[in-house]
């Protein structure tokens, strides 16, 4: 586990060094569009105004596209796109990315549950299947009764949420899920030397 944790260490410290100095810039940011079909293949992200390991804000609007560099060795993990920006649970208000708009819906909701110290990593029964041995899907959506069940790794908490019908209505199926964070280093804004999935390398990440 070690000599796996080590190389990513040094390659988040050598980007974040880069960032700072004449040679490019990085940015982090949550995926909330991916699009393969284009040549480059392009991502859009929520940038994060501020990086604060553990404390993502993604707050930068509007999304902002990258095209992925053209040497495969710089790219990680193709990113997961969703639209949930951030889930508030204290102030019972979940933030979506409205990409027609190009702003945040920030919706309000009644908690219905809420467990803390939950963790895919210990297996804990509510995240874990033994059955599969993998880690159960999120988010759950209940229609019937205007629901969702969202999973954060990051926060050790599994939410079930409860939205009015008309903002239940506003998204579907996995946008309600949140993108992958991503980390982006640069010289020629929009344009990606090197990308890296933070989700898909570090699974201390929240989603």
């Amino acid at each position: 586990m070690v000599r796996k944790i080590l190389p990513l260490l040094l390659m988040i410290v050598g980007l974040s060094l880069a960032g700072c100095g004449e040679y490019g810039k990085v940015e982090q940011g949550r995926t909330v569009a991916f699009d393969e079909t284009k040549t480059p293949a392009t991502v859009w992200i929520i940038q994060d105004s501020g990086i604060e390991d553990g404390n993502p804000h993604y707050d930068v609007l509007p999304a902002h596209p990258f095209v992925l560099p053209d040497d495969p060795g710089e790219i990680g993990a193709k990113p997961f796109a969703a639209l949930r920006v951030k889930l508030d649970v204290e102030g019972k208000v979940i933030t979506m990315y409205n990409a027609a708009e190009k702003q945040f819906d920030k919706l309000p909701f009644e908690v219905v549950k809420d467990d803390k110290g939950v963790s895919a990593r210990k297996r804990h029964p509510l995240v874990w299947d033994a059955t599969t041995r993998r880690e159960k899907k999120f988010p759950e959506i209940n229609e019937a009764e205007n629901t969702i069940t969202i999973f954060s790794r990051r926060q050790e908490r599994l939410t079930t949420i409860k939205l009015s019908p008309e903002d239940f209505g506003k998204y579907k199926g996995d946008e309600w899920d949140a993108g992958d964070e991503v980390r982006v280093y640069y010289k020629e804004l929009g344009k990606a030397l090197r990308f890296m999935n933070i989700t898909k390398t570090d699974f201390s990440r929240s989603k």
